[in-house]
This record gives structure tokens, C-alpha cells and sequence, in this order.
């Protein structure tokens, strides 16, 4: 887990805590069974949500996020009231989970310590107990998830193989190239070096590849390998990657123009694109198609929630 994820994972967990706290009196917007929705708990739910949005997202990309987020904040809100009261029904014992997700985010985060952890979280205005605690809730409501919706879901092998086929792409290895090359740069006016040129081509008539590219090729540590390196299929610039395809293993291509200079490409390696075994990528696909079955799952059950509960929204947040 990076710096900035782990940053990001904080503010979001910090962003339930105000389900902790009791309420203030003041504006209420909404209220949910026996517990009133106050205007200072969801100024804060939407302050810390954004706050998470902004370690990872930027520019327009955030201010969608924000925009969406902010349509129906009260709405979720409501949904996250539903489950915490779900889950303190369960009354589910994670204290082991909570133990090892930290011990995880420190080894992630090279963190040595606890001391160490508690100091980085101090550094973002946050205490370690709280934390915790939002930790230990995070936790509490995976659970009741997996046992709500996660134990329904079940995915079998037709449904596998029509993800399979349908998005075949998005399981295809592009083609690779390993390609050698002579190089001569472009200089200040652009002339083109004819002459050299030239010379390059007679020499490779009759003799090695390589002992030609190290005697004129231009490219920066040419003495020690003439290898312009190992490329995906999209990676290269068009015009070498256009030629690289016609070449057979160990051919030279022609003077090939670029912005930058010349080149003669010879192929050292290919490997054709290939399209992996469903063997290979069928744990992939059960978790991609888990997650969307989740998805509407987990929205049936929070609906569900909604139809047995008291739920009176007394005004709309903006």
C-alpha cells in the first residue's frame, strides 16, 4: 500500500466517526428508527469523504467524484446508519482482524512500529484509539456483508466463460518485441547525415549487425549493449513498431525517420500477441464478477433495510 493510499484509507475510515459521538442538538434532517440525523454529523460525513476523494483523485476527475458524491449524501448517509445498526446487532468479535489488518498496513508502509504508526497518524490530526475503533467498525461491517450478501453470490462456470469470451481483450498479452538498432540523431538544422548513412548500409551488406552498430550507432551506452529494449505492442513509436512487424527474427529494417533521428531496427526477439487460458485468469474473473454481483446485491439489502425501518427525512441536505 503506497503513502498516498494509506493516507486516503484513514480519512475514509475516519469519515464514520461521526457515528460514534452523540448527537448535538441542533438542525435535524432526517431521522432513522429511534436516531436523529443532525446537520454537524453529515458536515462532517461530507467533509471527510471529499477530504478521502482528494488523495485519489484530482482535478476534473475529483470534482466529478464530488459533484456525484454530494447528490445523494443524505441518501447514503441513511445507508450507512442502516448498517451500523445491523452490525451492532451482530455484535461480531474482530479484534483479531483488526490486529492483523494493522500489522498489514504497517509492513506495507515499512512501519516498524506502533509507536511509529501512531505518530504518522498523529501527523494527520488523528488518534490512534479512534483509529482503532473506526478500524475495528470498517471490520464489523465487511462481516455482516459477507454473511448478508457475499455467502448468496455464487458464480459458476457458464457465467466465467461468457466473461471470458465477451471481453477476450481484456485478457490478451500484447505482442512483444526485443529490438537491437542503429541510431544516428537528428542534428540542430535537421540535415540528414546521407552520408553516414550510407555508409551504414554498405557496411551492413557484408558484415555483423552488431560490430556495425557499435562503429556508428549514436545511442548512449552503444559500447556495452546495441539494444534499443524490450517493447509492448503500443509502446513504441509508431513508425519503428509498424516496421518492427515486418521484420522476421534477426532481420534489419531500412532507415526508418523520427522526430528524434534515424534508425535501423533489427528484431532480436518476438513474441506474438496471445490470448491467456481461461485457467490462467479464472480467479480473476470470479472476483471481478463477485464484485459486481455484490454490488447489486449489497443495494437489495440496504433497500431491504429501508422497507423495515422508520425513515423520515424532514429536510434536504445542500
Amino acid at each position: 500500500m503506497k503513502t498516498k493510499t494509506f493516507l486516503a484509507t484513514i480519512l475514509l475510515l475516519t469519515a464514520s466517526a461521526g457515528f460514534l459521538g452523540g448527537d448535538v442538538v441542533e438542525e435535524i434532517y432526517a431521522v432513522v428508527n429511534d436516531e436523529a440525523i443532525t446537520g454537524s454529523e453529515l458536515r462532517k460525513f461530507e467533509a471527510d469523504m471529499i477530504r478521502s476523494m482528494g488523495m485519489e483523485l484530482e482535478g476534473e476527475a475529483l470534482e466529478k467524484a464530488v459533484a456525484e458524491f454530494r447528490k445523494n449524501l443524505l441518501d447514503k448517509f441513511i445507508e450507512q446508519k442502516l448498517l451500523l445498526s445491523k452490525v451492532k446487532e451482530k455484535n461480531y468479535d474482530v479484534d483479531a482482524d483488526v490486529e492483523a489488518i494493522i500489522q498489514e498496513i504497517k509492513k506495507q508502509n515499512n512501519i516498524p512500529s506502533d509507536e511509529e504508526l501512531k505518530a504518522a497518524l498523529t501527523r494527520e490530526g488523528i488518534e490512534f484509539a479512534t483509529w482503532k475503533d473506526m478500524l475495528r467498525e470498517q471490520r464489523r461491517q465487511q462481516r455482516l456483508v459477507a454473511e448478508e450478501v457475499g455467502s448468496k453470490i455464487k458464480i459458476d462456470n457458464p457465467q466465467i466463460m461468457e466473461y471470458y469470451r465477451k471481453n477476450a481483450a481484456e485478457f490478451t498479452v500484447p505482442a512483444e518485441f526485443m529490438l537491437n538498432c542503429i541510431y544516428l540523431s537528428r542534428s540542430d538544422d535537421g540535415a540528414r547525415p546521407q552520408e553516414k548513412m550510407d555508409q551504414v548500409q554498405a557496411e551492413l551488406q557484408s558484415g555483423l549487425f552488431a560490430d556495425t552498430a557499435r562503429k556508428y550507432s549514436e545511442l548512449p551506452g552503444v559500447e556495452e549493449s546495441i539494444a534499443l529494449g524490450r517493447f509492448k505492442q503500443g509502446e513504441l513509436d509508431p513508425k519503428l513498431e509498424e516496421a518492427a512487424l515486418q521484420l522476421k527474427p534477426d532481420e534489419a529494417s531500412g532507415w526508418i525517420e523520427t522526430e528524434n533521428g534515424w534508425y535501423i531496427i533489427q528484431l532480436a526477439e518476438f513474441s506474438p500477441e496471445k490470448l491467456r487460458e481461461v485457467r490462467e485468469v479464472r480467479e480473476d474473473i470470479v472476483m471481478i464478477l463477485r464484485e459486481a454481483e455484490q454490488q447489486v446485491k449489497l443495494k437489495e439489502y440496504i433497500d431491504q433495510l429501508k422497507k423495515e425501518s422508520y425513515i423520515k427525512i424532514l429536510k434536504e441536505y445542500k
